[in-house]
């Protein structure tokens, strides 16, 4: 279990991370992405955005917090991707053509792709939930291979659910 929630704190952390700074090198961006996604009034486009960051950026770092808090931190991780996973819903719904700006600047609409990308985020922040309320809770499991390896499968977990716009663009491109 302890590898579980090692991978599972390592994916949502780098995850979580790319999309902060992602955020961070375009503020006005996400701020525009919020207000063009036309769920919440355009005088709270920017409080929402500056909200969504700081909740991303606090948990980068509660995820590490060993047992029961670790746990309420990953269940606070998928309260978040849920409102996130809403807002996508409600956007598709409409036939919306905006983008979430979920990782900085983007021009890909969001479409079902985003949609199983926050699946697999709330899959990942849910097993971490309870491998922390488990009891689980090392920074970094006993044995370094086996560590390196979860944290490697991390990675590259992290890095297709990151470029889910890239790959949706190289995907849909006509051949």
């Amino acid at each position: 279990m302890e590898y579980l929630l090692f991978g599972a704190r390592c994916a949502l952390a780098v995850t979580l991370a790319a999309s902060a700074i992602g955020k961070l090198r375009a503020p006005g961006d996400f701020r525009r992405a919020v207000q063009d996604m036309d769920v919440v009034p355009d005088r709270l486009a920017g409080p929402v955005a500056g909200a969504v960051l700081a909740a991303e950026t606090a948990l980068i770092l509660l995820v590490w917090l060993p047992g029961p808090l670790g746990a309420v931190a990953f269940a606070a991780a998928a309260v978040l991707l849920a409102a996130f996973t809403a807002v996508l819903v409600a956007l598709i719904r409409r036939g919306s053509d905006v983008s979430c700006a979920c990782f900085g600047q983007s021009r890909t609409p969001v479409g079902a792709a985003h949609l199983v990308r926050n699946g697999a985020l709330l899959a990942i922040a849910l097993l971490g939930a309870v491998a922390a309320a488990g009891g689980a809770g090392a920074a970094l499991p006993p044995e370094l291979p086996a560590a390196l390896a979860a944290a490697f499968a991390a990675a590259v977990v992290s890095a297709l659910l990151i470029s889910t716009d890239t790959l949706v663009d190289l995907f849909s491109r006509p051949s």
